[in-house]
């Protein structure tokens, strides 16, 4: 079986891009690991993983995730190949999201206004919600 749970932090803000009219969103996630090592020592270990993310999923996370935000995620995990300018065979190791969780710390403000900015003016409930008689 081919399935990953994480729960990291975003490193940066997520990157949204079309690829053959379908929505996809790149990001990376920092996962901590503790250790305690047999004399009692504890440390930390950061690993950066990279994560996409299609269709409805895309949008969400690039609508309501910010860089420093907290993400649980269940994914699969998928190696591309291919070859560099110079022949080389590489290969690495991505994670495609299934199902993810945000853990929402409330501080999603620069994601909510530039959706406001998105939207049409003239919409009732955005000019409704944007001012201070909102009937909600």
């Amino acid at each position: 079986m081919n399935s990953c749970h994480f729960i990291g932090r975003l490193v940066a803000d997520p990157e949204l891009n079309d690829v053959n009219e379908t929505s996809v969103v790149r990001f990376t996630l920092a996962i901590n690991e503790y250790r305690k090592s047999r004399d009692g020592e504890k440390s930390k270990k950061v690993d950066y993983l990279d994560f996409e993310a299609w269709d409805t999923g895309a949008t969400t996370i690039d609508r309501y995730c910010q860089k420093g935000d907290e993400l649980a995620v269940l994914a699969t995990a998928r190696q591309d190949k291919w070859t560099d300018k110079e022949g080389n065979k590489r290969s690495k190791i991505k994670f495609r999201v299934n199902r993810f969780k945000l853990f929402n710390n409330g501080n999603n403000s620069h994601r909510e206004e530039s959706r406001e900015e998105s939207q049409d003016s003239t919409d009732p409930v955005v000019a409704a919600a944007a001012s201070s008689e909102a009937p909600f």
